[in-house]
């Protein structure tokens, strides 16, 4: 996975300083958190930044551009990473007590691949967005400040992802030998359901009685990958490889993310 660039971190960091004069504007003195939370609902909002790869697994080629003898493969494998265009996460919990929450999320993420190699040729995929639901199982500390307004937390989720749809292009190298030029060929991604699992630490700062401005970071694996049949055809009708040859494509996400919002109780 990529690491975190210093760019991308002074823009996170850049974003939460000029953030923090109006928070202070909207901060009200002498309130803290409830000594007891059970039973409360908690509604809230969140966005931020992530550092994300993903693994491409093709294998099972069946074609010319599979045939070790035309210079194929019918395996192939590369990993790229995922930049952040946006995302916003809607959330929903309920206190079973005062450190325990449970509830679910709603995120829509939008990712634009870094152009990948897991043949010979170049793929590229256009920007793509994927919906998360999201089971949150949370633990809260509690409050660790003087005044009682800051209290850290720590979560384990489980995502559910229904599908991944994308298109792209795949660019190939001329073939002198059979007097074939580059091509550029159009495809689409139809990838199937899979879970994921996260991990979550970050603390909730109370600015204004039952108002909240949260913030953290989470770690996110795909426990199993979406799964598509890939398609390439880039020399139709030509002689030895104007046949399909079509692929078992596999695709799996990982990376971190950083996240701030705000959340109301009731």
């Amino acid at each position: 996975m990529r690491q975190p660039d210093a760019r991308a971190l002074a823009a996170y960091a850049a974003l939460a300083v000029f953030a923090l004069p109006s928070c202070q504007a909207i901060v009200h003195d002498d309130v803290s958190f409830p000594e007891d939370m059970t039973g409360k609902n908690l509604v809230g909002f969140s966005s931020g930044w992530a550092f994300v790869e993903a693994e491409a697994d093709l294998e099972n080629g069946q074609g010319p551009l599979a045939n070790p003898l035309l210079g194929g493969s019918d395996v192939g494998n590369s990993t790229t990473d995922l930049d952040p265009v946006f995302g916003i996460a809607l959330k929903y919990y309920k206190f079973l007590n005062n450190n325990w929450s449970f509830g679910g999320l709603i995120e829509h993420r939008i990712f634009d691949p870094d152009p990948t190699r897991p043949l010979s040729a170049d793929l590229d995929i256009d920007a793509f967005g994927t919906n998360h639901f999201i089971l949150d199982l949370r633990y809260w500390f509690d409050p660790i400040d003087r005044e009682k307004r800051l209290r850290p937390f720590g979560a384990i989720q489980l995502g559910y992802v229904p599908e991944v749809n994308a298109d792209g292009t795949v660019q190939y190298e001329a073939i002198p030998s059979l007097g074939l030029p580059a091509v550029t060929e159009d495809i689409k991604l139809r990838g199937d359901e899979f879970f994921t699992l996260g991990f979550v630490v970050g603390a909730s700062y109370l600015i204004q009685k039952d108002l909240t401005f949260d913030f953290g970071a989470f770690y996110e694996f795909a426990l199993d990958p979406t799964e598509d049949t890939i398609t390439l055809n880039p020399h139709p009708g030509q002689p030895v490889v104007g046949s399909p040859t079509t692929y078992d494509g596999e695709l799996r996400e990982r990376g971190l993310y950083l996240t701030f919002g705000l959340s109301y109780t009731f």
